[in-house]
């Protein structure tokens, strides 16, 4: 089966194909806020103990300010899985705005993590895959811009932790600064973007899967449609063939003996008697086909038989008994061969003789029909070839061939099913009707598996 997949977006970067995460159900989303509420909490709990262990000094102002800032920094959760671009671009912006404020509160563990969630969240729900890589994009920039802005305005970063009047190790303080802040957000945005994004193909695959499951429900109903559909248009054939042609062959020996007793009613009991016959062979027919379509593939031991290329001649006899000359044409060798053929095979072939031979009956005035059975070919390419041409013209009763009847559309859903085509109409040249399926078969094969 074709492997299910979406396209990729046509766009500068290419990283992820064109696909749309869901937003959250309602429920989901107002989890956020009571986690939001859960988080400040913390945040503030934290504040206290720091503040309780003397890191914000004993300036009362400065600890107030800190407090706003771990709050601040907690807001965007509430809608970081709603709105995750425009959540990313506002925590940046309150990030850089509280640092003016509280250099300390912006550095705790607390507010890095708030801030690396809204990071992760930004990455693993938005929806327009460019659009946010631009943006965490900027976002980096602005960090990177941020950090050389410290370095000149501060001289170092570890003035901020009262880290003053040391020398010492490779680097001199400034750029000891600048090596180890530069590392520390690499490796901060870096993991925030991967752990968001991987957060983000497992979403996507996950969704993938749903499609094939679904894929593979809606191909697993369509094919039991069709095979009740096939199996429908299977019941369908075999009861036309089977019951049309004895409902036909009663139909003119009661025309004959209608006829007879009007005329000499002694001549009346041949064909009374034919439709004895013919109606206990449908009737036999009838019980024979009803076991064969209830017969389960666990069960070969089933004694009914199907018609075979063998039984053809009886279907001759029985249009030599409505008073027309059958004549079946076929040589030893290729009888052999067709009579080697799968049962199933041979059960088309008898079915389309018997249609054939049918609408002979029904629709035509002939005096005689020819049923010849042929093989041919060489290598690869050997074929099997039934024909079946009578003499007469249209019936009173018959407008036209029936085209489009069951008959004759079963006559070609059979020639297609072994891989041939019918080809059927009127004769060229001469009166009457031709109906000539050839379909290509290989002999060696059946001979194999003897």
């Amino acid at each position: 089966m074709k492997r299910l997949s979406l396209p990729t977006m046509s766009t500068w970067n290419r990283i992820d194909p064109d696909w749309e995460r869901p937003t959250p159900p309602r429920a989901s989303l107002r989890r956020d806020i009571w986690a939001w509420v859960l988080i400040l909490a913390i945040s503030l709990l934290y504040n206290a103990g720091l503040h309780s262990s003397g890191l914000y000094s004993s300036d009362p102002e400065q600890t107030v300010k800190s407090y706003y800032v771990v709050a601040a920094l907690t807001l965007p959760l509430m809608t970081r899985r709603r709105y995750p671009i425009a959540t990313l671009l506002v925590a940046t912006a309150i990030f850089f705005g509280m640092s003016s404020f509280s250099q300390l509160a912006v550095s705790t563990l607390s507010s890095q993590l708030c801030y690396f969630t809204v990071l992760y969240t930004a990455v693993a729900w938005a929806k327009n895959r460019a659009m946010l890589w631009i943006a965490y994009a900027l976002v980096c920039l602005s960090v990177f811009l941020w950090i050389i802005a410290i370095w000149l305005t501060l001289g170092s970063a570890f003035n901020l932790f009262g880290i003053e009047n040391y020398s010492g190790g490779l680097f001199s303080r400034p750029t000891a600064s600048y090596i180890v802040m530069t590392l520390v957000n690499i490796s901060y945005f870096g993991l925030a973007g991967a752990l968001g994004r991987t957060a983000w193909k497992e979403a996507y695959q996950r969704h993938i899967l749903t499609q094939q499951a679904d894929q593979l429900e809606a191909q697993a109903v369509q094919i039991a449609q069709d095979a009740v559909h096939k199996d429908r248009l299977r019941i369908a054939r075999e009861l036309h063939d089977s019951v049309g042609h004895h409902v036909s062959s009663i139909g003119v020996q009661a025309a004959a003996a209608d006829r007879a007793l009007r005329k000499k009613p002694e001549l009346a009991t041949v064909p009374l008697r034919n439709i004895e016959k013919l109606a206990r062979s449908s009737v036999a027919e009838m019980k024979n086909l009803i076991r064969i379509l209830r017969e389960s593939e666990a069960d070969p031991g089933s004694t009914a038989k199907e018609p075979q290329v063998a039984d053809i001649p009886a279907l001759a006899h029985s249009m030599q008994e409505s008073g027309i000359e059958t004549v079946i044409q076929v040589d030893t060798q290729s009888l052999e061969k067709i009579e080697g053929l799968h049962q199933g095979t041979q059960l088309s072939i008898y079915r389309m003789a018997q249609e054939a031979l049918t609408n002979v009956r029904k629709h035509s005035s002939a005096r005689s029909v020819i049923l010849a059975l042929r093989t041919g070919g060489q290598g690869e390419k050997t074929w099997a070839e039934l024909e079946v041409t009578d003499d007469g013209t249209l019936t009173e009763n018959s407008q036209a061939r029936p085209r489009a009847g069951y008959g004759l559309q079963g006559i070609r859903e059979r020639a297609a099913a072994l891989g041939g085509s019918a080809q059927i109409g009127p004769r060229t040249g001469a009166e009457g009707w031709r109906v000539l399926v050839r379909f290509p078969v290989r002999f060696e094969d059946y001979q194999e598996e003897k």
